[in-house]
């Protein structure tokens, strides 16, 4: 048995010089989500194997171009030499880029490889990278009206200025990416002005991976940049066909109080906040037609104003290994978050209010003054307690699942994509031809979030998408 070890010990020292000694590698490319020039990338690795009984030395390992860097076996560089690999083991390589700026405006591919030489074979792992050119903002004010366009990206690096009396607007196609932690802060009026299929996107400036199993992208997780927070002199803001995600506060919007329209959500998709997604205190907002889900906190937390709710997706399965929601969809009150009281009118139409808790509308009323918190429900599908249900509910549909497509997907499809949902209904939804028509019908409702007709069959559907 000891002469058995050790002449296994003594194959293992020795080095071969076999052609036939090749590496292996645990990937054949390398590849990269989207860098913007002048910004580095985040780190990547993969391992190069030796499952020879005997060590090998690689004589060279060399990089071709000069965007990438990589570092073998703790060292950084470009290129090296003799590096020596154990008798089945491996060394772990770490790959980065830099895109310096140039004067491409379009998406385009980076691509680059790196060549092992061993034993006389030449073996290569190939990178590739999505990069793109970007305006950037770094604390920046806006001092006249401007418009943005989707001619180039837009990266934020930390918080964007909208001053009083002045308008941003940000027309279809364009995307802006924030960094972690910047915001947009408006004292003006912000703008978003997308079309059917052409929405502005507001959203995290990272698409790689994170070491999960299975791998989660960072544009599928929540708190990636700050939010949106308009203040108390913003007036006249407009969102229609803007898809804004994955932000930590959502959006605010402090006390106006003045009887403005405050902010007006058209065919948006505002969704996945860390906290809540839409804060309201004492102003008239508007929401229609529009998939409004996914918080830590409250999905609409209104204190006080006027609140105008129409064929709404609001819905609540947010879940990570980092935290879990902690409150109902939906807080109604008449009070601030400092005990004053602020009269609150609300009217919710042909919406669907659903998740996991279940009691997903609750209330927030001053003491004494609970006839200054004036709310209805109409032809909502609502998960409530049915204790709670009264007069300002009619013809609710109570407790009833919406069965939304991604409820129907396969325990292996939803374990593989735990953090993508599909809001689309199957076609035994009880929403189905319970929508209260006449809502429906007026013009800004007669078309849902895909751009379907609601009025072609003669009922209509409850929830910002109808079934087809």
């Amino acid at each position: 048995m000891f002469s058995i070890g050790l002449l296994a010990s003594c194959e293992a020292d020795k080095i071969t010089t076999s052609p036939d000694a090749k590496l292996s590698f645990s990937v054949d490319t390398l590849r990269f989500d989207t860098i913007f020039t002048a910004q580095g990338s985040t780190t990547k690795k993969f391992k190069i194997y030796n499952w020879s009984k005997n060590k090998v030395v690689i004589s060279s390992i060399a990089l071709r171009g000069e965007v990438y860097k990589i570092n073998v076996d703790g060292k950084k560089g470009s290129y090296f030499q003799d590096v020596t690999i154990n008798a089945k083991d491996s060394l772990v390589a770490y790959v980065q880029l830099y895109i310096n700026p140039n004067d491409k405006t379009l998406p385009f591919i980076v691509r680059d490889s790196i060549v092992f030489m061993t034993n006389g074979n030449e073996q290569k792992v190939q990178l590739e990278a999505y990069g793109r050119n970007a305006k950037r903002f770094t604390n920046h004010t806006f001092t006249a009206d401007t418009t943005i366009t989707e001619a180039i990206a837009v990266l934020v690096k930390d918080t964007l200025w909208v001053p009083k009396s002045v308008k941003l607007t940000i027309t279809d196609g364009a995307t802006l990416y924030f960094c972690k932690n910047a915001v947009m802060m408006v004292d003006g009026t912000l703008v978003l002005q997308g079309e059917q299929n052409r929405f502005v996107t507001l959203r995290g400036d990272r698409s790689d991976y994170m070491n999960t199993a299975p791998p989660l992208c960072y544009d599928d997780a929540s708190a990636q940049w700050g939010g949106i927070r308009f203040t108390s002199n913003s007036t006249g803001n407009v969102f229609k066909f803007a898809n804004i995600r994955n932000s930590s506060i959502g959006i605010v919007v402090d006390s106006l109080n003045n009887g403005s329209d405050a902010l007006k959500v058209m065919s948006c998709k505002i969704t996945n906040s860390a906290g809540n997604l839409i804060t309201s205190t004492a102003n008239k907002v508007v929401f229609w037609n529009s998939l409004i889900c996914n918080a830590g906190g409250n999905i609409l937390r209104i204190n006080g104003g006027e609140l105008d709710v129409k064929h709404c997706t609001i819905a609540n399965y947010y879940s990570y290994t980092w935290g879990s929601r902690k409150a109902a969809n939906i807080q109604l009150g008449n009070m601030s978050e400092y005990g004053t009281m602020i009269p609150l009118k609300a009217g919710i139409y042909n919406t669907i209010i659903y998740g996991g808790y279940n009691n997903e509308v609750v209330y927030n009323k001053k003491e004494g003054e609970e006839d200054k918190c004036v709310y209805g429900f109409e032809n909502c599908l609502i998960k409530i307690v049915k204790s709670n249900v009264d007069e300002h509910y009619i013809d609710c549909p109570i407790n009833q699942s919406p069965k939304f497509v991604f409820e129907d997907w396969s325990d292996e499809m939803k374990k593989q994509n735990p953090h993508k949902y599909d809001f689309h209904l199957q076609s035994s939804s009880p929403a189905i031809g319970t929508a209260k028509r006449s809502i429906s019908e007026e013009p800004d409702m007669r078309y849902d979030l895909d751009g379907n007709d609601r009025t072609l069959d003669g009922s209509s559907d409850i929830g910002c998408y109808e079934y087809y």
